[in-house]
């Protein structure tokens, strides 16, 4: 009797929560290993940058002006997306998340990554009209594996309804201009690239895409992430 092939394990996608936080820290640490544009930018070492991406998560995971989406196969979390929303974050939890990078990253490694706030709050800043509908950020972390078989792309398509679920009408963007792959791959989900601006001494760009000039549901494939 010939044996029939295993089914394909099940992808799951949801919204994370404060219980997933070392799970999806260690996923950013790991997706952002080695990027000397952000190491550059924030100053932050490889040990360093975990503990920066643990005190995020612990900041943006418990504040409902924040989500955080993720993308499982088996119970194993393969791709995470952050967006913020203009009511984050919360004052009351800011004081928290500064205190503990000043704990772990000294006052230098707190003061750079408060030059980098600004410069970066800059460079993204829109009219306040604009800021009420836009969901910023688009933070992506992804395992290669997820990568190669196309999560990355699912992942941020899911995020996109769900940003259009809760009433947003923008999603924006920015990342290492000179990120050619990064680049191809929002392009082909349909987010306007700008063109590369002096960043820190590097290159950045802005992404973002208006939801009303597509329609619900839409899909784009992608074979990159």
């Amino acid at each position: 009797m010939a044996m029939q092939p295993s089914a394909e394990p099940a992808i799951r996608f949801r919204q994370l929560g404060s219980r997933d936080k070392d799970a999806v820290a260690r996923l950013a640490a790991a997706a952002f290993h080695q990027n000397s544009f952000y190491q550059n930018a924030l100053g932050l070492d490889a040990r360093r940058f975990e503990i920066y991406w643990d005190a995020f998560f612990d900041l943006s995971l418990g504040d409902p002006g924040a989500a955080v989406h993720g993308l499982e196969r088996n119970g194993e979390l393969l791709a995470a997306v952050a967006v913020a929303f203009d009511e984050f974050p919360k004052t009351s939890r800011v004081v928290r998340y500064l205190w503990a990078l000043y704990r772990h990253l000294g006052a230098g490694g707190l003061v750079r990554y408060l030059r980098f706030v600004r410069a970066y709050e800059r460079a993204m800043k829109r009219p306040t009209s604009e800021r009420r509908i836009e969901a910023r950020g688009l933070w992506l972390f992804a395992k290669p594996s997820a990568g190669k078989a196309g999560l990355g792309s699912r992942l941020v398509e899911y995020t996109i309804e769900a940003v259009r679920a809760r009433g947003k009408m923008l999603i924006t963007g920015f990342f290492d201009a000179s990120n050619r792959p990064l680049d191809r791959f929002y392009r082909r989900l349909g987010f306007t690239v700008t063109s590369p601006f002096p960043f820190a001494g590097m290159r950045a760009a802005r992404l973002e895409l208006w939801l009303d000039q597509m329609e619900a549901g839409d899909h784009v494939e992608s074979n990159a992430a």
